[in-house]
């Protein structure tokens, strides 16, 4: 009993990360009012098993957009920086329009997101690049409140670059009570409920704020680094 009051109010973790191993990020743009993404989230949970399944360095996450909230639902887990993050690829890929569902891998392959051939394309380019840069370590805890406190060291060739850190939710499902998909049941996993970045220093300091804050055995911290031109060169997960 007393290990599990310890737990309660104060968790903390550490861990290191292999310098140099090959990562995918794949950022997926979606909706729950949107009747063309559920194949798309569908497609991400199959890929987040199957890297799991096969030792793959896969990380997944799901952007809910709200530019679909004023047609009928309002996605719970939608959230204007999401949409923002859409909008800064769209302007940097040259893009006509945001559109859903859309899925972006390491920050350079761009396509429709129930799209697996060129899904598949995208992870075998990524899975095969050298990253280069890297977190050395992650140190979180929680203090009073639901506050998450994390620290982070860096290494490798990050000036310049972003950093980028998702506080996510493993795994939601939704009754969608109108909208295009009114009546279904809808399954969204690693969503993103906040998302923070940063310039990228050696070292630093990131707090996590979200009200509600995801169930603690439901949440995961997602951190990658991203060149100015858009690559994702390197990143990390844990779930706590």
């Amino acid at each position: 009993m007393k290990n599990l009051i310890i737990i309660a109010f104060c968790l903390y973790f550490s861990f290191g990360v292999k310098a140099q191993q090959p990562i995918a990020i794949i950022e997926l743009f979606t909706s729950q009012g949107c009747s063309s993404c559920p194949s798309a989230d569908r497609l991400l949970a199959q890929t987040i098993s199957d890297s799991k399944k096969n030792g793959q360095n896969i990380i997944a996450l799901s952007f809910h957009v709200d530019y679909w909230n004023r047609l009928g639902w309002a996605d719970p887990f939608s959230e204007e920086q999401c949409s923002q993050r859409q909008a800064n690829y769209v302007e940097k890929m040259h893009l006509r329009s945001a559109y859903t569902p859309q899925m972006v891998v390491n920050g350079q392959y761009e396509f429709v997101g129930s799209n697996k051939s060129d899904l598949k394309a995208a992870l075998e380019k990524a899975l095969a690049t050298k990253p280069i840069a890297s977190f050395k370590s992650l140190k979180a805890s929680f203090g009073n409140g639901d506050k998450l406190q994390m620290e982070y060291e860096l290494e490798g060739d990050y000036a310049g670059c972003e950093l980028h850190f998702a506080l996510v939710s493993l795994h939601e499902k939704t009754s969608v009570k109108r909208g295009e998909n009114g009546g279904k049941e809808l399954e969204n996993e690693n969503v993103v409920r906040q998302f923070i970045t940063r310039r990228a220093n050696a070292s630093g300091e990131i707090i996590f704020d979200k009200i509600p804050m995801p169930t603690r055995d439901n949440l995961a911290i997602v951190a990658y680094v991203q060149h100015p031109d858009g690559r994702i060169i390197g990143g990390t997960w844990t779930k706590l």
